[in-house]
């Protein structure tokens, strides 16, 4: 069976998750890719929420103003 670790860190709001798995078997390396496409669908859909579209207009201007 494969070590698997979690390294979970929050900051400001923000969650980063960071996956390591030994053995570096084909089965391991199977089960990391499926996760790691679990995670990228969820980006995706959240993207699409009307919620990151406003954090990302208010992101843009708050940039802006500071170039500026």
């Amino acid at each position: 069976m494969a070590n698997i670790q979690i390294f979970k860190k929050v900051t400001k709001g923000r969650t980063s998750i960071r996956v390591a798995a030994t053995p570096k078997s084909p089965e391991t390396r199977a089960l990391l890719r499926k996760f790691q496409a679990g995670v990228k669908d969820f980006e995706k859909k959240w993207k699409a929420t009307a919620a990151y579209k406003k954090a990302s207009k208010a992101k843009k201007k708050k940039t802006a103003k500071k170039r500026s």
